[in-house]
């Protein structure tokens, strides 16, 4: 009913535009059925398309409609507006609270405006007169979703000392009304506060929680998009409370705040199971605690999702499609290795039998693959996992790290004999992951014979869909756009900040990528033990696309900055 009724009235507006000369049936049709394939709104899809200018709209809303207009991009949205609406009334009725007029009524953003039962309730419920605006500058529903926070509660552990390691933790349904917004943390039990924080950190779609002890206090930050963002300030009793709450769902010894201590929790609600894996060590002014957030709802994401080129996508695939051979992802910490080497493997599924892996968590749980998790109390590591997988008859085998001689050896071995094996190893560049491979202490002959490509990857920020605009690059920009691309450096696309990025910028990331296959002139270079120089200007002049240069071409399509491609990728020669 809501979608019926918001579609009439910007069917109202289209016919009016088209009474008034502004625009065409033909356009509008047009618009109609975009809208309809991208799940957006008509009037904001006709802005796109530039059929009609924003201002022109205004206007014909403002005078013609008599309609005011709330702009969601820039719209300064009031917490405690927004609290006097239940989430899951706002989200049944696509409306979102936004502030308060002059004369004390609730001015709220919908795509109704003219949905007078609606205003009523509204009415009734908040005990305010209701002003509705038209909301315009992005999806309401997005940031709906964006404003409001989950409240949680987390069920208490069972009668045993602690949790059991491997079941979900239950969330009831949510109080009516109740958030985040507008309250004071500190002012929370431990208990509550740590449900807050973590839920808030799933919901803004967080990779980690970084909560550290300060001399009077304790920052909780948020990594988003790769950057650590500042969330609250927390009194160190509030602190210390809440790290110890969540070290005994993690299974943590609560007694000990010297040495370093790992652990692991999950969390229900609904459908949506998320993992946190959480990892302590004792500083100078307490126990800092980092929580990195496995969200495994999503699913697996498709080799195109992550990022990949059409030229380096079609190397890729073709590298996965051989029988057997050792095939690494290589990249820093958090850069996305194993989302990579999962949508490389969901392609394998089907028809390449048994596929096993060997991994330190298992971040994506999948039922079509045999996943072992390193367990070292019980002598299973990486080395001595991957013997065993040797044993069950597998086709595929991924292994989460190569991080020592013995997996290395093994791994190597293991694409000697027949299988295709798919690792992640810590390096700068796809050819300074065989240099990795080598110092690790196998034979030059050994991995020139096993290794048959490998693929570098960073993450970069992409440019808010909703306040991208087309600018000039600074001069450092432009001067290294030209370097590396050889042609003059236009206009490229940035964000603005808006309500929908945060102000940043930027919304979601991407992958970068430089995909390298061993050919036999670069397999000769390795049995030669040859520098990761020679052997990297020898897959350059073969046709690899490197860091940089596929991180320009990302801004030319306006995907990304050239800013982003300077501080992450640029330094790779």
């Amino acid at each position: 009913m809501v979608s019926r009724t918001g579609t009439s009235f910007e069917e109202r507006v289209g016919q009016v535009l088209v009474e008034g000369g502004f625009v065409t049936a033909e356009q509008i049709q047009d618009g109609r059925d975009k809208a309809q394939a991208k799940g957006e709104g008509l009037l904001d899809t006709l802005v796109a398309l530039g059929v009609v200018s924003r201002e022109t709209l205004v206007t014909v809303l403002s005078f013609q409609l008599r309609v005011p207009i709330v702009d969601l991009k820039h719209a300064e949205v009031d917490p405690e507006a927004v609290n006097l609406v239940s989430e899951d009334y706002a989200r049944e009725h696509t409306i979102l609270p936004v502030g308060f007029d002059p004369d004390g009524s609730l001015r709220v953003a919908t795509m109704m405006p003219n949905d007078f039962q609606l205003s009523a309730e509204l009415s009734s419920m908040t005990g305010r007169q209701i002003k509705f605006a038209l909301a315009l500058g992005g999806g309401l529903e997005e940031l709906i979703e964006r404003t409001y926070t989950v409240p949680t509660r987390v069920a208490p552990p069972p009668t045993e000392a602690r949790p059991a390691p491997t079941g979900a933790i239950a969330v009831a349904e949510p109080q009516v009304g109740a958030g985040l917004l507008g309250q004071d943390i500190s002012q929370v039990p431990a208990v509550q506060a740590v449900e807050m924080v973590t839920l808030q950190a799933v919901k803004r779609s967080a990779s980690d929680i970084h909560m550290v002890p300060v001399s009077d206090s304790s920052k909780v930050l948020f990594r988003i998009d790769g950057i650590l963002q500042d969330i609250a300030v927390l009194p160190l009793t509030l602190h210390e409370s809440m790290v110890s709450r969540i070290k005994v769902l993690a299974e943590m010894d609560i007694s000990e705040r010297r040495r370093p201590q790992d652990g692991s929790f999950s969390l229900k609600f609904g459908e949506k199971t998320v993992d946190f894996r959480v990892s302590s060590v004792g500083m100078s002014w307490g126990e800092m605690m980092v929580i990195r957030i496995l969200d495994r709802s999503g699913g697996l994401l498709t080799l195109e999702d992550v990022g990949l080129e059409d030229s380096s996508l079609h190397i890729w695939r073709q590298l996965l499609s051989l029988p057997y051979g050792l095939v690494m992802v290589s990249g820093p910490t958090g850069s996305g290795k194993t989302t990579t080497l999962y949508a490389s493997v969901a392609e394998l599924v089907e028809n390449r039998g048994n596929i096993m892996t060997i991994e330190d968590p298992i971040e994506y749980r999948v039922d079509t693959i045999n996943q072992i998790e390193v367990n070292r109390a019980a002598g299973v590591d990486f080395a001595s996992g991957l013997k065993s997988i040797m044993r069950l008859d597998p086709d595929v085998i991924l292994v989460g790290e190569i991080r020592d001689a013995e997996t290395a050896m093994t791994a190597v071995d293991a694409a000697l004999t027949g299988h295709l094996v798919l690792a992640s190893i810590h390096s700068n560049d796809a050819a300074s992951s065989i240099l990795r491979l080598l110092d690790l202490g196998t034979e030059p002959y050994l991995v020139a014979t096993a290794l048959v490509g490998g693929l570098a990857q960073r993450l970069i920020r992409k440019v808010c869909e909703q306040c991208g605009v087309m600018a000039e690059p600074t001069a450092t920009e432009a001067m290294a756009y030209e370097q590396e691309m050889q042609e003059a450096a236009g206009e490229f696309r940035i964000g603005q900040g808006c309500n929908f990025c945060g102000q940043s910028g930027f919304l979601g990331r991407t992958g970068l990528f430089e995909v390298l296959s061993v050919s036999e002139q670069i397999r000769k270079l390795i049995a030669s033990s040859a520098s990761g120089q020679e052997i990297r200007e020898r897959a350059l002049a073969e046709g690899m696309v490197p860091l940089r240069r596929a991180g320009m071409l990302k801004a030319r399509q306006g995907v990304t900055t050239v800013g982003e491609i300077l501080k992450k990728a640029f330094f790779i020669d």
